[in-house]
């Protein structure tokens, strides 16, 4: 084992409930990227989030591609939640002084430059030599939090130990195996994860039929029908051979081609309720997030359990499919949790004016999954750093447009829902 690998962490379910407190970090900036060259060059070529998802698919073999893509079952959530956006129309104010923009917001008083962050996606260094350390370098750069899932290819250890600044979240499921479960606390909390993001909508994998015709393991078992397929994707193929792929935080758990459905079915644990949610509340000492609500009586159990932010999301239309789109749920739960909680919206942004639409209805920032993946598959550390920019320029001429010179600006008075021809 790898100096860099997970330990069983058994050990650790035993340290006291101080270990479980986080300290306070401080925004900071890792280096700047290396001198422009040929990767660079293509990715400023990329001037919406659309042109990197292009450039990833070309990168990448059809079956990885389509796990990042796809969804469950017909995709209707996973259409939805980028096509509901368009229910709601931007409404802009005029005479206002938009001179200088601020774009920052705290978010669980981390103090980020943009009111974005990196969602936790499993496999990330299964797409980029590296992954998961490369997201949160760009991150860091950016000064918005990144947060770490527990079905990353890189531990939480070789994460921490490959981006040690900027802010660190980390996901967790419920696992069947509680011990293991504390470990992975303790080992995020020793590791300077500041904010435990826990999982709830992942009681069991989601019919991911694209997965399923792709017959998608991880690692990739190469199949007389894909084999050409990946033979016309050389630099995914270099990158993939020399890089140690599996499922990082659960190399003890065993080793082989596995499906993800496999992996989810034999580690997690469906039978988790409200009462093993409050026991994690209690035993986190830092900021919590619970990501995968869409009823707004969920979050208000939440915000009563004393949770920090709630972050509505239906895991990217990849689990239950034909339920709301993320934000056509954000309003009922803006109004359930009252400001008593943090409201993060997961699920089909794409756009700036996408993050301006969640912030009236009532979020407090937005959770990117998919363009980060498409920026990390099409240019690593660097390819997400573009999709930042790419958000950061969309907004930032938006809030001009808009009126609205700062974040807290922008209010409901700023959107329509657009009914048919007209409002």
């Amino acid at each position: 084992m790898d100096a860099d690998e997970p330990h069983t962490g058994r050990a650790l379910a035993h340290r006291p409930s101080s270990a479980l407190t986080p300290p306070p970090r401080a925004p900071a900036r890792a280096a700047a990227p290396a001198a422009p060259t040929r990767l660079t060059a293509r990715l400023q070529r990329a001037h919406a989030i659309a042109d990197l998802r292009r450039q990833a698919a070309r990168r990448l073999p059809k079956a990885v591609f389509d796990f990042i893509d796809g969804g469950a079952e017909d995709e209707r959530t996973l259409r939805d939640n980028v096509e509901a956006f368009d229910a709601w129309m931007l409404m802009p104010r005029v005479g206002v002084d938009v001179g200088t923009r601020d774009l920052s917001r705290p978010i669980l008083g981390y103090p980020s430059s943009l009111p974005i962050m990196m969602a936790p996606t499993g496999l990330a260094g299964f797409f980029w030599p590296d992954g998961e350390v490369a997201g949160a370098q760009a991150a860091a750069r950016a000064g918005i939090p990144y947060c770490l899932s527990t079905n990353s290819v890189g531990s939480i250890e070789h994460v921490a130990e490959g981006a040690p600044e900027g802010e660190r979240w980390f996901q967790l499921y419920f696992l069947r195996d509680r011990e293991w479960m504390q470990a992975l606390l303790h080992r995020a909390a020793a590791a300077r994860y500041r904010v435990l993001c826990l999982t709830v909508d992942l009681a069991v994998q989601g019919r991911r039929e694209r997965d399923l015709r792709n017959a998608f393991t991880m690692p990739l078992r190469p199949r007389l029908s894909t084999a050409l397929d990946l033979a016309r994707r050389p630099a995914w193929l270099a990158g993939a051979a020399r890089s140690r792929l599996g499922f990082g935080n659960f190399e003890v758990a065993g080793s082989g081609f596995t499906s993800v459905a496999q992996h989810v079915a034999s580690l997690f644990d469906p039978s988790a309720n409200w009462d093993d949610i409050a026991r994690i509340r209690d035993q986190w000492r830092g900021p919590m997030a619970l990501k995968g609500l869409l009823h707004p009586a969920d979050a208000e159990k939440a915000a009563a359990l004393g949770i920090e932010a709630v972050i509505v999301s239906n895991h990217g239309g990849r689990q239950l499919d034909d339920v709301p789109a993320a934000i056509a749920a954000l309003p009922d739960v803006a109004e359930a949790v009252a400001g008593r909680a943090e409201i993060i919206l997961d699920g089909g942004v794409r756009r700036g004016t996408d993050v301006i639409k969640a912030l009236a209805l009532g979020a407090t920032a937005c959770s990117l999954g998919r363009p980060f993946l498409w920026g990390l598959s099409a240019g690593g550390s660097e390819g997400v750093s573009r999709a930042i920019e790419i958000f950061r320029s969309e907004l930032d001429n938006a809030m001009t447009l808009l009126g609205t010179p700062a974040l807290d600006a922008i209010t409901r008075d700023h959107v329509r829902a657009r009914r048919g021809g007209g409002w």
